[in-house]
């Protein structure tokens, strides 16, 4: 047999290796520390509770006492014993002194937060990663008045630090998903490892907020709007971007395009989103409320017989403001029975941009893919929060239910794993044998 001809017997004959399997999801829990009589964390019975969760990672909040940080290390190597992953847990200038409590021993200074938790991950490598508390209200893009504020630059130093010590060290801010929207996407994003975020009220929103997540977002170009904070406007003020289309075909003309924007509250009747042909408005939307969507609209009834049409597509101010910032977003263009010189919302070429007032508008061309940022799901443990978020009964059957859906997510390889939000861990506790069920399943 021929040397080449043997070899590829033995390759063909050969027993294929599989593939690494992906790591287990993450199945962990915050919070809700067992404690000794002196004030120090009870790290023997932390260990079986959550053994008896069957979690495998837990989230230690350095908050409540000064001696959190000590405790910490101490508890690092019964819970690597115990195969328990653990990510340090620090509250951000907003409840830092809340109480008189803050993150001790380094309060404030995240820099070295960054790097001493990266020390101490190097000395006890089952410490994975860090979060910090609500941290979108506390993120600004440029330094407060008072010195506050997680500004890129902070994030890059904090990140410069952290990997100095220990280049696998993740940071996940917590969110929550309302906040997980184009603003996010476009400012924090970059600057983080992943996000935890608390409180979905049922999956939908989970895999909503997955979008602003994926290596997809923000490949395509777009139009961006934009209106500054702190700034009044007046009733009319607008930003628009204009183009003329010769109708082909007024059977069949459409338009369809995607639109967000990053205001989810309640407050309406102010910016509104607004499709115009020859200034009859034929399509709008208040800011109001979460925007995340595509519009087809049948333009047949406004082209009638006209050889051409004036397309605008903008954001206009019914009413004026006082302070109301908003980002909005059109893009994925297309049309039917029309004619343009370009689709392509993210280039100016061919369109007309016009604007009245503080509104800034401009066209951005493609971004690129960029990793995926991997969520982990933090359900509601604690019976006030779960009361409070969904109103209705904290049974132990309800917090398991709502856990589930997030594990199910998580054996999807939807999301990289669930912690619960504040599970009471006493010995007594009905809550805890329901959602160890839920693990377990899993």
């Amino acid at each position: 047999m021929r040397p080449t001809t043997l070899l590829l017997a033995f390759l063909l004959l050969a027993p294929a290796f599989p593939a690494d399997p992906p790591p287990p999801p993450i199945l962990g829990d915050y919070d809700s520390e067992l404690r000794l009589p002196d004030g120090h964390v009870d790290l023997d019975l932390m260990i079986r509770r959550l053994q008896d969760l069957h979690a495998n990672t837990y989230f230690w909040l350095i908050w409540h006492k000064p001696t959190d940080w000590e405790d910490l290390q101490s508890f690092l190597p019964k819970a690597a014993a115990a195969n328990i992953k653990v990510w340090a847990y620090l509250v951000p200038w907003s409840e830092s002194g809340f109480g008189g409590l803050y993150s001790e021993p380094y309060r404030t200074d995240f820099v070295r937060w960054a790097q001493e938790i990266g020390k101490l991950s190097r000395r006890c490598p089952n410490l994975v990663g860090y979060v910090i508390d609500d941290f979108w209200t506390n993120f600004a893009l440029a330094p407060r008045p008072d010195g506050s504020g997680f500004t890129p630059d902070l994030l890059t130093k904090m990140a410069q630090a952290a990997r100095a010590e220990n280049p696998d060290l993740k940071f996940y801010p917590l969110m929550y998903y309302p906040q997980l929207g184009l603003r996010f996407a476009t400012t924090l994003a970059p600057h983080i490892d992943g996000v935890v975020a608390a409180y979905p009220r049922d999956k939908a929103e989970i895999e909503q907020a997955l979008r602003y997540l994926s290596e997809d977002y923000l490949t395509s170009g777009g139009c961006w709007t934009m209106y500054p904070p702190g700034t009044p406007s007046a009733p009319g003020d607008y930003a628009s971007l204009s183009q003329t289309a010769d109708v082909t075909d007024p059977r069949f003309a459409t338009i369809r395009f995607d639109y967000q924007d990053d205001y989810d509250g309640p407050t309406a009747g102010y910016h509104v989103m607004q499709l115009r042909v020859d200034g009859k408005v034929v399509w709008s939307e208040d800011v109001g409320g979460r925007d995340d969507n595509t519009v087809l609209i049948d333009l047949a009834p406004y082209v009638g017989v006209k050889p051409s049409v004036r397309l605008s597509l903008g954001v206009w101010d019914l009413k004026g403001v006082s302070e109301f910032a908003v980002q909005v977003a059109f893009s994925n263009l297309k049309v039917t029975g029309l004619r343009l010189a370009t689709v392509d919302l993210g280039k100016p070429i061919g369109w007309e941009l016009n604007s009245k007032g503080p509104f800034f508008m401009e066209c951005r061309a493609p971004q690129g893919k960029r990793p995926r940022l991997p969520l982990i799901v933090m359900p509601a443990g604690s019976r006030g929060e779960y009361k409070n978020r969904f109103k209705e009964d904290a049974t132990p059957e309800n917090i398991a239910a709502r856990l589930k859906q997030a594990t199910d997510l998580a054996r999807e390889g939807k999301v990289e794993g669930v912690v619960i939000y504040c599970l009471d861990k006493t010995e007594n506790s009905p809550d805890l044998p329901a959602a160890a069920a839920v693990f377990k399943s899993q």
